[in-house]
């Protein structure tokens, strides 16, 4: 009975070790799912930023562009 249980004991032991590996290895794979996806959140993010920044710039242009003519308008002339 002893080296049965002694076995015994053994198998659970491992068991427990790859249950343990196990969990490193699936937390490794979400945190680089997870860090690959804020890696494309970035990107889309410094995207949607140049893309905000060139809408302003030509909203600023036509805003210009109307001062001037609706200045025009109201010089006498």
């Amino acid at each position: 009975m002893g080296e049965l249980e002694e076995a015994n004991h053994r198998l659970e032991n491992a068991i427990a070790r790859l249950e343990a590996a196990s969990q490193r290895i699936g937390n490794s794979v979400s945190a680089a799912h997870v860090e690959g996806e804020l890696k494309a959140l970035r990107l889309r993010c410094a995207e949607l930023e140049n893309k905000s920044q060139s809408a302003a710039i030509k909203l600023n242009a036509i805003i210009q562009r109307l001062r001037d003519i609706l200045g025009k308008n109201n010089v006498p002339g």
